[in-house]
């Protein structure tokens, strides 16, 4: 039951966390900015996001088993989950983002407008960024008196908890994240049995089947509007196979869609 409450919590604070980011980092950024690309500024801004994401799940996993160090398996059953809901939550994210910068690489193509080798950097970028957190939060667990200890107790850090934790004890506030928290986390949990499905076809050597991406109809009729003479499947096979990678917010869709 605690590994549970461990995983709703920690959708809650993923949640939450996403909401305080938006008012204290992305709506500054866009007020002194605009709607114009910053590489180096976004890509900073997102490498930090990561990072925090990362620390927020080590330090929840580590509060929620203040009481509870004499019990070896709850220890690693929290830890565990926590790694496990983390992979996938970003896991989730960059395939969103793998979606959007297909759909924008096509429209970039048919329409000669943008740079499609520009948003597969990013999404290269994002990718590592995806593996760089997860092998932060790895080493915490595994370095707790260390690393743990230090991206624990980082004052940021305290005050990204305190203050998740001070919103989602508002009385209505509660209730309305609650349910959302229910919601994310039945999707956690289905997209977790998802990709174990996909992992034990490809381990047994069947291929999974694909399902019809909605985006595909779309870059179609895109390609038929601009060039409805010519026969251009195999640059879209190729542009496509660029963008692929094996591997949820309102201000990341306002930036990919730039």
């Amino acid at each position: 039951m605690t590994v549970l409450e461990h995983i709703f919590y920690l959708c809650i604070v993923y949640m939450v966390f996403n909401f305080i980011w938006w008012f204290v980092v992305q709506l500054p950024k866009t007020l002194i900015f605009g709607l114009k690309n910053n590489l180096i500024v976004d890509h900073t801004i997102k490498a930090i996001r990561y990072l925090f994401i990362s620390t927020l799940t080590y330090s929840t996993a580590v509060r929620f088993l203040e009481e509870e160090y004499d019990q070896p398996a709850l220890i690693w059953g929290v830890f565990l989950s926590g790694g496990i809901l983390l992979t996938l939550y970003l896991a989730g994210k960059l395939n969103k983002k793998q979606n959007l910068f297909k759909f924008a690489a096509s429209v970039s193509t048919n329409f000669k407008f943008g740079n499609p080798l520009q948003k597969t950097n990013e999404l290269s970028y994002e990718k590592h960024l995806v593996g760089v957190s997860i092998v932060v939060y790895a080493a915490c667990v595994g370095l707790p008196d260390t690393i743990g200890y230090f991206f624990d107790n980082n004052p940021v850090n305290y005050w990204f908890l305190i203050t998740i934790n001070d919103i989602y004890q508002a009385p209505i506030l509660k209730w309305i994240f609650g349910f959302a928290g229910i919601i994310f986390m039945l999707n956690m949990i289905q997209r977790g049995i998802t990709y174990t499905q996909l992992l034990i076809m490809k381990i047994s050597g069947k291929e999974p089947e694909k399902k019809e991406n909605p985006l595909d109809n779309i870059m179609k009729e895109f390609e038929k509007m601009n060039n409805p003479n010519t026969n251009q499947s195999t640059e879209k096979v190729d542009l496509e196979d660029d963008l692929y990678v094996d591997f949820e917010e309102m201000d990341e869709d306002e930036d990919d869609t730039k």
